[in-house]
């Protein structure tokens, strides 16, 4: 049965840049917000369940998740994201459990945005990517041009807070130095668990 290290972190952390390397080394990973979101796509059970929940318009004409629409209507109702969560998660976690039993790897890795806020079971080490604030607004400003501060700041006031996040780690990967910087901590810590 392989370890499961879940890389959770803030809005900008470099959640990504750490499971990117990750694979580089050659480790298995699973990306959680992406396969949430190939799910909500390609299951015809989550279709369902989310156009009863927020109405045909949620997915576009060619049947595409509708992701500003999605967006804008839970970031404004926390009940309407709870029932997201609640149809959407099950599915993930079984399709990672699906996916962890044909990795071979004694080390398979879990990027995971909310794996503290839904307590995520499968994680048996949780690793905190973090970064300053400002940094992360920065960061996620780079590369969504289209978004403002304003947005940002919205979606990180729907996330637990750096102070929580960082009080329920096994392990802290700060990541407010240079790329190389993260990467010799993640060797460090890749030395460690195996």
């Amino acid at each position: 049965m392989s370890k499961v290290i879940c890389i959770t972190g803030g809005m900008g952390s470099g959640k990504s840049t750490v499971c990117s390397y990750l694979e580089q080394r050659g480790y298995p990973v699973y990306y959680s917000d992406t396969r949430a979101k190939a799910l909500m796509e390609g299951d015809h059970q989550i279709r369902k369940q989310l156009i009863a929940l927020f109405g045909s318009n949620i997915y576009t004409g060619n049947k595409q998740l509708n992701r500003p629409e999605l967006a804008k209507r839970i970031f404004n109702s926390p009940g309407l994201k709870q029932s997201l969560e609640a149809i959407v998660h099950p599915v993930v976690n079984e399709d990672f459990i699906q996916w962890s039993k044909v990795q071979k790897s004694d080390l398979i890795f879990k990027e995971s945005p909310l794996a503290l806020e839904i307590d995520d079971q499968s994680c048996q080490t949780i690793v905190v990517v973090h970064a300053e604030e400002e940094l992360r607004i920065s960061r996620v400003l780079d590369r969504n041009s289209d978004w403002t501060r304003e947005d940002v700041e919205a979606r990180m006031r729907n996330q637990i807070s750096d102070a929580q996040r960082l009080n329920l780690a096994h392990q802290v990967l700060d990541n407010s130095d240079t790329p190389e910087a993260l990467m010799k901590k993640l060797d460090q810590l890749l030395t460690k668990w195996s």
